[in-house]
């Protein structure tokens, strides 16, 4: 782990590194010194970079920056949530996005919500990864072949076999001793700044965790982002019930009729 003791000057300033146009400059930084690599094809005798993304909050700013990483040629992993509170991996229009991303060549993971089954031990873990390894592979017609875990408690922090269920652990004393790691959560640079690291390009290996809905089209403090994200979900679920309602030919009591005329 690189670690720059969580500063808050550093994390304050980097506020406005969280744009696409910022974002696309990271990747071509990148790949002038690291070769990008999956988790399941990783080759310790060269200069790697794993890049991952956690869904925690929008599915489509994972595909915006899919899109992205397309046009630079670059293949990453997408980890999703199945029982995310943010979205829905069901709903048909979400679910073709993820099908998208994986149509440009990226991989998909498993972004693992343990407090969903309440799991205590490893037995479990193993059984309940399987479990929605098969389900991933029953809607997008693919096996996953890695998985994080989402807001990991004191228990799954002891979790450190390269794997569970058939699928390899994020969270592997291996990849904690050997890749230095690198997170954007809660939008700002947990240690060091990920353009600095890669300008110096002193490391051999990184592992670079990002989350898709930091990175916005313009510089926004991490609430308004998160805030934008759930008012943009909020709005196209409302246009899609006054869709089906003018589709059916039905009123829309409270918006264009009123019970006082």
């Amino acid at each position: 782990m690189i670690s720059s003791k969580n500063n808050p000057e550093n994390n304050l300033s980097t506020i406005r590194d969280f744009t696409t146009i910022k974002y696309r400059e990271l990747l071509i930084l990148a790949k002038k010194n690291y070769s990008f690599s999956s988790y399941d094809d990783i080759n310790y005798n060269q200069k790697f970079i794993l890049w991952r993304h956690d869904i925690d909050f929008s599915i489509n700013r994972a595909f915006k920056l899919a899109e992205i990483e397309n046009s630079e040629e670059i293949n990453a992993t997408y980890f999703i949530n199945i029982h995310s509170d943010f979205y829905n991996t069901m709903e048909k229009g979400q679910s073709e996005l993820i099908k998208k991303i994986l149509g440009y060549g990226h991989h998909l993971g498993i972004h693992f919500d343990s407090d969903y089954y309440n799991i205590k031990n490893e037995d479990e873990l193993d059984k309940k990864i399987e479990l929605e390894s098969n389900i991933i592979k029953d809607i997008f017609d693919y096996r996953p072949t890695v998985f994080s875990f989402h807001n990991p408690n004191d228990f799954l922090l002891t979790c450190e076999k390269e794997e569970y269920g058939g699928l390899i652990n994020c969270y592997s004393a291996k990849f904690k001793n050997e890749i230095p790691y690198i997170s954007d959560s809660n939008g700002y640079w947990r240690f060091k700044r990920l353009k600095d690291v890669l300008l110096n390009a002193e490391e051999k290996n990184l592992h670079v965790l990002t989350h898709p809905a930091w990175w916005q089209d313009q510089e926004e403090e991490p609430y308004y982002r998160i805030k934008r994200c759930v008012d943009e979900r909020a709005n196209n679920t409302l246009a899609n019930y006054e869709k089906q309602l003018d589709k059916d030919g039905r009123l829309n009591i409270g918006k264009k009729t009123s019970i006082h005329e």
